[in-house]
């Protein structure tokens, strides 16, 4: 989201928070007077009418507010998942200096990623890309575990060569590899999560 988008959504809110209130407040002090001057019928509809449009401009704040609130936790979630992840990729099984023995590599994860998706907070127009980039992370992952699933499956099994394991790992570290193009993903994710 660019930043005068940001500012706009947040000063649409503060524009008809200070309207809602401003109403209110207004016919508040109608009310007072309609109160201690009772003769004067033409408070009431004044009172009646102010109430009803900040009631109605109240309903559009608190449900800018929960969408706002919605959003931001999905965005957070995601962003959580997405520093676990690089802190899985960053794990040692993962090194290329580790030793080529059998492995079980750390799986990533999505469940956020999911939530985002399916919870309806990101389905604005203003979230078009993000949501692109999380189905597209999202693919990423499930293949990178099918890969390592497949991998364990090679490794783990008694005929495999001493030659085989080491040629699985060197095949893990290409500059080319799936690794490297899951890390790199993950990294354009990150870059592309607005700052909350």
């Amino acid at each position: 989201m660019t930043p005068a988008a940001t500012r706009w959504t947040a000063n649409r809110r503060t524009v008809v928070s200070l309207v809602t209130y401003g109403l209110l407040a207004l016919a508040f002090v109608l009310g007072v007077l309609w109160f201690f001057w009772p003769e004067g019928s033409r408070w009431e509809p004044a009172v009646n009418s102010l109430t009803l449009v900040a009631g109605l401009t109240g309903i559009f704040v608190e449900r800018l507010t929960a969408e706002s609130e919605r959003r931001t936790e999905v965005l957070r979630a995601v962003a959580n998942e997405l520093h676990e992840n690089t802190r899985l990729l960053n794990d040692e099984r993962f090194s290329p200096d580790a030793p080529s023995t059998r492995q079980v590599y750390p799986r990533l994860v999505v469940s956020a990623v999911d939530l985002a998706l399916v919870s309806g907070a990101l389905g604005l127009h203003r979230d078009a890309d993000l949501v692109g980039l999380l189905h597209r992370w999202r693919d990423t992952v499930h293949l990178f575990n099918r890969r390592l699933d497949l991998t364990e499956i090679s490794t783990f099994s008694n005929t495999i060569s001493a030659a085989e394991l080491a040629a699985f790992h060197r095949a893990l570290h290409r500059e080319n590899s799936y690794f490297a193009a899951t890390r790199e993903k993950l990294h354009d994710l990150l870059d592309a999560l607005p700052k909350l």
